[in-house]
């Protein structure tokens, strides 16, 4: 067993920092790797995520989906995101005809106009960071007008969810004072929102009046489970499509026969976008528990471990992708792939985020003939849950 392979520990610097070498030495070994600290199976094989994700009457989502729910026994917000079976179904399915393939077709003029409005001011600049400036801005825009927010509210909502995220070096969970002073001032702008709407409920629009007003097998949502929608819906639909579009940036600035191809056939844009998934999988990993035995991977998984889908590593795993260390926007087998999950707990903005994303960069890619990324400072995301870039700062050349 190698020494990084022996000590992975998802809360260790490496791992928080770049867990890429990790991955290679875990994926290596094989199996499915045991970590007695945390009782939890580590998953970095893209057969045996695969075949955990579709165990889904052995799994139970009830004690979370981040790594601190599931092995520091942080607080879980109960949404349909921590539900099993018939009742996750039946919560998810009061908005779950916003995000068909057909239901996102529809918004696609609408992300064409918010994507053209942000990038007008900055194409007259000349430079941008295509996180924070562009990317970052729409999708917390887009989630704070799905949930009928004020616009300027959503993006400082989005601020306050960037800092319950960060992590300090070494920090084990979101304990800092950072975290909880924002973490505080959230919830009490969101218990402060849904107050309004209960005493004027014609106000509400969009997810937060369906769920205003959805009842469910007699029960109707408390004040406190509907803030919990909010902040879920909020952080869910504007925190990884970000980091996949600075992605495409960086990495097609690393590759000037890439870049030129998709500069000069912007129809690219789209397998560029993938292959930016793929490459630096945003949603680092996932987590669930155990509650049936079953086995995975020549393991025996027992009820009550907590298990680790590490699909930053799925998505490298050289049995599935050729050359998966490279990034190539060409390739012909960079899908499908573990970005947006499997079962019936997969990304349920998974064509929100496709095509939103894709059609910001279309929106760039119209009107330039070249960029250049400002690579010395470029920041990454550091920590246990996201992975992927906060700042790629770049210039650009207009069409003339």
């Amino acid at each position: 067993m190698t020494a990084c392979a022996s000590q992975y520990d998802p809360y260790s610097h490496a791992a928080m920092s770049d867990p890429h070498e990790l991955y290679r030495a875990l994926r290596a070994e094989g199996a499915p790797h045991f970590l007695p600290k945390y009782n939890a199976w580590a998953f970095t094989l893209f057969d045996d995520v695969k075949a955990a994700s579709l165990k889904e009457k052995c799994l139970d989502f009830s004690h979370g989906q981040t790594p601190g729910q599931l092995l520091l026994n942080e607080f879980i917000p109960h949404t349909f995101a921590t539900m099993n079976g018939p009742a996750h179904k039946a919560w998810r399915g009061i908005i779950a005809g916003d995000f068909t393939p057909d239901a996102v077709a529809a918004q696609v003029p609408r992300y064409r106009a918010l994507a053209r409005e942000l990038w007008e001011p900055l194409r007259k600049q000349g430079r941008m960071d295509a996180y924070r400036d562009l990317a970052n801005r729409f999708f917390c825009i887009n989630a704070g007008y799905k949930l009928g927010l004020p616009r300027d509210d959503s993006e400082h909502m989005r601020s306050l969810i960037d800092d319950m995220l960060h992590r300090n070096p070494n920090q084990v969970g979101g304990n800092s004072e950072r975290n909880q002073s924002a973490g505080g001032a959230l919830m009490a702008y969101l218990h402060e929102f849904v107050g309004r709407l209960r005493a004027d409920p014609a106000r509400a629009e969009g997810f937060t009046k369906a769920y205003l007003e959805a009842e469910i097998d007699g029960h109707r949502l408390t004040d406190e489970e509907l803030v919990w929608y909010l902040f879920s819906l909020l952080v869910l639909g504007s925190e990884t499509t970000p980091m996949v579009i600075a992605a495409t940036f960086y990495h097609l600035g690393q590759n000037p026969a890439q870049k030129a191809a998709v500069l000069s056939d912007n129809g690219l844009l789209r397998r560029a976008f993938f292959e930016a998934a793929r490459y630096r999988q945003p949603t680092n990993m996932l987590a669930r528990r155990a509650r049936e035995d079953f086995e995975v991977g020549g393991q025996a998984i027992r009820a009550g471990q907590n298990l680790l889908f590490i699909y930053a590593s799925a998505n490298r795993d050289a049995k599935r992708f050729s050359d998966p260390d490279q990034f190539n926007c060409l390739r012909e087998d960079g899908d499908p792939n573990m970005t947006f999950g499997i079962g019936s707990h997969f990304c349920l903005g998974k064509f929100v985020a496709i095509e939103a994303g894709i059609a910001i960069l279309e929106e760039v890619f119209r009107d330039i003939t070249d960029f250049e990324v400002n690579y010395d400072r470029c920041e990454n995301s550091y920590g246990e849950h996201l992975s992927g870039f906060v700042s790629v700062p770049l210039s650009f050349t207009l069409k003339a």
